[in-house]
């Protein structure tokens, strides 16, 4: 008879409010949002949720994200226009940020396992990755919107990689699981956008090619550093 009760996201409840916000009309079309910084005091949360929360509402149309402008009420801001599918989708994916303070835990031991077990012929297939990910990148900087879609998917497997490449079972499926959670609608959201400002992508590069190099030279300690470092920045730029 009844459905069972599920905890909502706290991004998601912040969204909420705004968007009850909207359609009440307290908040109108065209109307900037208060900055982060003050939305982030006036819940009691981090910059970082408020981010989240803000992302979701613009996937939803309800609002649009100026850069520096700040964000505005979307002029076409409805209450029919919500894509119902994309909303269910919001609700019942992972945290973003949940996601990437998982990896920075898992990643970093993978990669030393890696470093110490890691076959030549592996390293060969990382370094055909990393050629990949970097032909993607040109597409990118030429303002190529599938391939954004398509450096997502390379970088994720070559993440996969490397927690198979560690040799450990366990930690290979636990990181899969995280691996599929970055399928996920808010994942790819926060991602692209972060993928198409001019300078991530060559940072990302960079990192990927001291990350390689200390798996190939078999130095686990700096392949821990590197993978974490990486996920560090990866963690600044998106929250």
């Amino acid at each position: 008879m009844f459905t069972q009760l599920q905890p909502q996201k706290y991004y998601m409840q912040i969204a909420r409010q705004i968007k009850n916000s909207i359609f009440s009309g307290e908040l109108k079309p065209g109307d900037q949002l208060p900055p982060e910084r003050m939305l982030a005091e006036e819940f009691n949360s981090s910059r970082a949720c408020i981010r989240e929360a803000f992302s979701a509402l613009e996937m939803l149309g309800l609002i649009e994200c100026r850069g520096r402008q700040g964000n505005y009420v979307s002029r076409k801001a409805s209450e029919e226009m919500i894509d119902q599918n994309l909303l269910r989708s919001l609700l019942t994916g992972h945290d973003p940020l949940d996601i990437v303070e998982a990896r920075l835990e898992i990643e970093p031991a993978i990669a030393a396992l890696a470093a110490h077990r890691c076959t030549s012929k592996e390293i060969v297939l990382l370094k055909k990755s990393l050629d990949k990910l970097e032909a993607c990148a040109d597409l990118i900087d030429s303002g190529d919107q599938g391939a954004v879609e398509a450096y997502m998917e390379e970088e994720r497997q070559f993440h996969v990689n490397i927690s198979r490449f560690c040799h450990n079972s366990v930690l290979h499926s636990v990181y899969s699981s995280v691996a599929y959670m970055m399928r996920e609608t808010h994942w790819k959201a926060l991602m692209a956008e972060t993928l198409t400002r001019p300078e991530c992508v060559g940072l990302y590069l960079k990192a990927y090619t001291v990350l390689l190099r200390a798996l190939e030279e078999h130095e686990p300690e700096q392949a821990r550093e590197a993978m974490r470092d990486h996920l560090a920045r990866i963690k600044e730029d998106m929250f």
